[in-house]
């Protein structure tokens, strides 16, 4: 344990990787503060859920649209709607009304504009039809034959998901409404920016342990033996090791920030399939109800086990390169052709599907986890497989390299 501990230290004080790492997480703290100018605005979410729960029905919208209606006319007597008086309210108006006024003028706006947005949504699922997406889907695609008929029968049980989330009505509970779009700013834009930022540190910092001894010039005095040679093992733990001792850092200072700013404390118990959190074409439709706190953690949990993944192959890597700055190009190179590759090969159905079980897609597309609306990603337990697979690979990768440094020379 002793040696393990002493590779660790070798990349956690190291001044680039530390550098690196404050950076990165002063970099997120000023996106998340320089984002936060809605924060006010979304704790009438968490208003209207303390007054009338998580879940609204078309008793419940009535009960809130006649309570507004009683506020506006408590305001102002000749109005006895909140609809013709938020109508009614100009520029002019607004500016000329004191602070207060303003305040109550924008709770009343915000109130109705979460009201017409429940009312509308069973309007906006019945609409939907889901064999469109997969008729689209394999035409993009341009999928024949098994591919059609594989990718058709993942649609098929896909449709039957979506019956079930309109006929539960699953989507009638309150989240932050859709034009915020508070589902993309936490896991499109900052855990994402914080899985792109663990590559860059992981791989360094794996490339930087396995190298240690060749950059130094000290192989010949350090790997004589046999006993020197199982010091990969001690540097193969501590690269996965070092990787967990940098991601707590960086996610957990990101993510403190961000909670802080933003008050998700009446939505964490929201399904992510909420229809107010409806921001593109198609609204989240994931393979079985996930709350927001469960799709949270499962979204760490993916990116942290993928990034070891990445740690093991960079580890890998390194010892053929045996450069630490070398092994990182070719560690990013590889990371981004795993995006870029897949767009080859349209002709070819069987390759197409394979190459979209990807590290690549899982780390640019946390936002559409677990979800059927994701193209090529949509298979269920699509997460599951791609990480077995490439945790498959890189287990091999590890043993054949263990094995040819035995055997190696080390010159």
């Amino acid at each position: 344990m002793n040696i393990t501990w002493l590779e660790m230290k070798k990349a956690l004080f190291s001044p680039t990787i530390l550098i690196l790492l404050v950076l990165f997480s002063i970099f997120n703290i000023f996106t998340i503060i320089s984002n936060s100018y809605v924060r006010d605005e979304l704790k009438i979410a968490n208003d209207i859920i303390k007054k009338y729960g998580e879940t609204f029905n078309d008793e419940i919208l009535s009960k809130m649209q006649k309570d507004l209606n009683a506020d506006v006319k408590k305001r102002n007597p000749q109005f006895q709607d909140a609809n013709i008086f938020i109508n009614s309210m100009n520029d002019e108006k607004y500016q000329n009304s004191t602070l207060a006024e303003q305040h109550e003028i924008d709770r009343i706006h915000l109130m109705q504009l979460y009201i017409n947005l429940g009312k509308g949504l069973d309007e906006r699922y019945a609409k939907l039809n889901i064999e469109t997406l997969k008729e689209g889907t394999i035409a993009d695609f341009g999928l024949t034959n098994w591919a059609a008929d594989f990718v058709s029968r993942e649609f098929d049980k896909l449709n039957n998901r979506f019956t079930e989330m309109k006929e539960t009505k699953e989507y009638n509970k309150w989240f932050f409404a859709s034009d915020y779009r508070m589902h993309s700013e936490l896991f499109k834009d900052l855990i994402k920016t914080i899985a792109m930022e663990g590559v860059i540190l992981v791989v360094l910092l794996t490339a930087l342990i396995t190298n240690y001894e060749f950059e130094h010039q000290t192989q010949l005095i350090t790997y004589a033996t046999k006993k020197g040679r199982l010091l990969m093992r001690h540097k193969l733990i501590a690269s996965l090791l070092t990787t967990l001792l940098i991601l707590l850092p960086l996610f957990g200072i990101s993510l403190i920030t961000f909670f802080t700013v933003y008050d998700y404390s009446g939505v964490w118990t929201a399904p992510i399939t909420s229809g107010l959190n409806w921001e593109y074409t198609w609204p989240h439709i994931t393979w079985w109800p996930i709350e927001l706190w469960k799709y949270l953690l499962l979204t760490i949990t993916i990116l942290v086990i993928t990034l070891l993944i990445i740690s093991l192959l960079t580890f890998c890597i390194s010892t053929f390169l045996r450069n630490s700055y070398l092994s990182w190009i070719l560690c990013i190179l590889i990371l981004v052709s795993m995006f870029v590759v897949p767009m080859f090969f349209s002709g070819m159905p069987t390759l197409l599907l394979l190459m979209h079980f990807n590290l690549t897609l899982l780390l640019l597309n946390p936002h559409m986890y677990f979800s059927g609306v994701s193209n090529l990603m949509m298979f269920e337990y699509h997460e599951v497989w791609t990480l077995v697979l490439w945790g498959l690979i890189s287990l091999l990768c590890v043993t054949y390299v263990f094995r040819r440094f035995n055997r190696k020379d080390i010159v």
